[in-house]
């Protein structure tokens, strides 16, 4: 099909391939990929080989070349030894130095590109294979696809943008693949990965972004913008009100544009009157983080602007789906079809990729192993810009180069640097959520490591319990009591998690405190917070006077078929190693222990060491962390005077062994036995 053909130019993509005719059979490769182009984009694609040989074929050849928008050179010895194709290739550098045209230059057979043209141009693949080469060649093709794709693409939202500005073209420059002199400005490490702000050079609109313009300035109806946390919804909106600019808001009769954060008090109660004062575009930021009786007035509000539809007012809500009062189950259905509704979701990898791409450009930079940047942001935009600025800065690049530079992949350095920055901004606030519910509650541990592998920072508390069952009163206490404890201690807590008790949700915002809680070790923050470890009724902690120990032998005889089977683990301090801290292992096991037998007798009682230090450790862990207490009364005593009257001894306090008969105590403590294991077996 000609180009001539085509009725509407701006919206096309034109692509050609030239390639020299021993090179053809690498062109039958790489043409179901391209084929797949036309497919997804509509994109026209043209090769060399269409032409007709003859006289005419140079300037048939030069005229694809002017009008193609994207051109790809299969680079190989035959191409650059052709008169015709090399004059082609100066044409093509020509219009890409001006802007107006995409190159791909591939490299089909090994070539040395050293004083050519080509020479100062990024070659794909990227890993310096030929196609010609069997190795790995799939994923070299699928390299080249994407690439296309992205390119074409971007190509395609600045058209849509401004489709009818000459600048519109002008302004696109060939992604990181043309010579890097033809760059056409230097920026700032900073301007280009933003770590703060809006993003300006590598900003990546959503899908919806043309639909989001369109209804941010249709009269008459309400606009909600639905989606996980860190996804960009509000950076979205600030950008399409950024390019709509006030005269296009001010030409639809709508004289004011009003940012509200539900994050910011003054503002919170400003919407508490927003009936009153409501005139022209309000937009309402993490709607969710309102008071539930808030949020119900604006649901309320939302529905009478849909059944009045009034010109002078409009009303954008940006927040998190299903959490407070849903905003739009709660609208009858056609109400609903009076008002605009975009759900947003995570960042493609291909939109991802994109970003890298325009940062690319404008650093004049080669990241290296992009599929690991993929990896570790997990669709974060924000996470992206930061994992990339570190990149750069470990590379010593802080500013657009003069010939492109190859970013080595220093990961583990990056991630470090990058930790680095996020301890300063959470630590506190981990720290913080990681304490509630006392030294003995291992519920905030828990759900921080259920947000650490949720990967849209989003916890139900009905699922949890569903999960859990053994933990389901645990966390409903935790949602009810100790997020408000937590809250009282430390307000700034609030800014980084959000919890909603009234519908059982937690919610970490920020995606990078995601990434920051999977690279935590929690298991050194729960020891820096002074949680103790959940007891294991699995592991048995024997407490004794060293007068008993031939009952602590007897015992231990009855319970070693069991725990040889490994029904459980018998602790005593017999085990304490030579030289080892024994307070401290003496202490760990008692936390570690969820069931505790102790061998009562006037001995034990009287004990300086156990009265002072071991008992009341027990007794703490008994009522708080919910270890088991077991007495075993070994010899006459005032059990019923002592502080463990209170649990159920596994004998008769009458009848203790020291006073049964030979054959006696042997079936006492048979029976001794069956109870502990019992007592570890059954849910605690």
């Amino acid at each position: 099909m000609d180009r001539t053909e085509q009725p509407d130019r701006q919206a096309t993509i034109f692509i050609f391939i030239i390639c020299a005719r021993e090179d053809h059979r690498l062109l039958y490769l790489l043409l179901p990929f391209m084929n797949y182009l036309e497919f997804l984009l509509g994109a026209v694609l043209r090769t060399s080989t269409d032409l007709r040989p003859g006289a005419h074929m140079e300037a048939e050849l030069l005229r694809h070349i002017e009008s193609a928008d994207v051109l790809l050179l299969l680079i190989s010895p035959d191409l650059l030894a052709s008169p015709i194709y090399t004059r082609a290739i100066s044409l093509g550098l020509e219009r890409a130095r001006r802007g107006e045209l995409q190159l791909f230059p591939i490299l089909a057979r090994p070539i040395s590109l050293e004083r050519t043209p080509l020479a100062s141009l990024q070659l794909l693949p990227r890993d310096g294979r030929a196609l010609s080469e069997e190795i790995a060649r799939e994923r070299a093709l699928l390299e080249i696809l994407h690439e296309v794709l992205l390119t074409c693409r971007e190509l395609q939202n600045r058209r849509r943008l401004s489709p009818s500005s000459p600048a519109a073209s002008s302004e696109s420059r060939t992604r990181g693949l043309a010579a890097p002199e033809l760059l056409p400005t230097s920026y700032r490490l900073d301007e280009v990965f933003k770590r703060t702000g809006l993003p300006t050079v590598t900003f990546v609109p959503p899908s919806i972004f043309e639909q989001l313009k369109l209804a941010l300035v249709e009269p008459g109806r309400s606009v909600v913008i639905e989606g996980p946390s860190g996804i960009g919804k509000t950076t979205a909106v600030q950008k399409a009100v950024q390019q709509l600019g006030e005269e296009e808001i001010l030409r639809a009769e709508r004289p004011t544009i009003t940012f509200l954060s539900a994050r910011a008090p003054a503002d919170r109660e400003r919407l508490r009157s927003l009936s009153e004062w409501h005139r022209g575009v309000v937009i309402i930021d993490d709607f969710h983080r309102l008071e539930p009786d808030l949020r119900q007035e604006l649901v309320d509000y939302l529905k009478l602007l849909a059944d009045t539809q009034p010109t002078d007012r409009k009303l954008v809500i940006i927040g998190i789906p299903g959490t407070g009062q849903s905003f739009v189950s709660a609208v009858a259905f056609d109400t609903a079809m009076r008002f605009d509704r975009f759900k947003m979701g995570r960042a493609s990898d291909e939109e991802i990729l994109q970003l890298i791409r325009q940062g690319e450009q404008a650093l004049n930079v080669m990241f290296e192993r992009k599929e690991d940047i993929l990896r570790l942001v997990d669709g974060s935009f924000i996470l992206t810009q930061f994992l990339c600025y570190y990149l750069c800065v470990e590379n010593n690049v802080l500013q657009t180069q003069p010939s492109q530079v190859a970013i080595r992949h220093q990961f583990d350095k990056a991630v470090q640097d990058l930790m680095g920055t996020l301890e300063v901004k959470f630590d506190l606030a981990v720290k913080q959520f990681a304490i509630a519910g006392g030294p003995y509650d291992q519920t905030s541990l828990t759900l921080l490591e259920e947000l650490r592998q949720n990967r849209e920072g989003v916890l139900w508390l009905s699922l949890l319990q569903q999960q859990e069952p053994g933990r389901a009163r645990d966390l409903e206490r935790f949602f009810k009591e100790s997020w408000s404890q937590a809250i009282a201690s430390y307000p700034p807590l609030a800014y980084h998690l959000f919890c909603d008790p009234t519908v059982g949700v937690l919610l970490a915002e920020d995606p990078t405190l995601i990434f920051y809680l999977r690279h935590c070790n929690l298991e050194e923050l729960a020891r820096k917070v002074g949680k103790r470890p959940a007891p294991s009724r699995r592991q048995i902690f024997i407490c004794y006077a060293r007068q008993d120990k031939r009952w602590l032998e007897r015992l231990r005889i009855h319970l070693a078929p069991l725990e040889q089977k490994g029904v459980f683990d018998l602790w005593d301090d017999t085990l304490i190693s030579a030289g080892s801290r024994w307070e401290q292992t003496l202490e760990d096991a008692i936390l570690r222990a969820g069931v505790a037998i102790v061998l009562v007798s006037a001995d034990f009682l009287a004990s300086e060491f156990i009265q002072n230090n071991q008992l009341p450790k027990l007794l703490e862990r008994a009522r708080l962390g919910g270890t088991l207490i077991i007495p075993i009364i070994v010899s006459p005593c005032l059990f019923e005077e002592s502080e463990l009257h209170c649990f159920q001894p596994a004998l008769d306090p009458q009848k203790p062994l020291a006073i049964l008969p030979p054959a006696a105590q042997e079936q006492t403590l048979v029976s001794i036995a069956r109870r502990i294991t019992a007592a570890v077996t059954e849910q605690p």
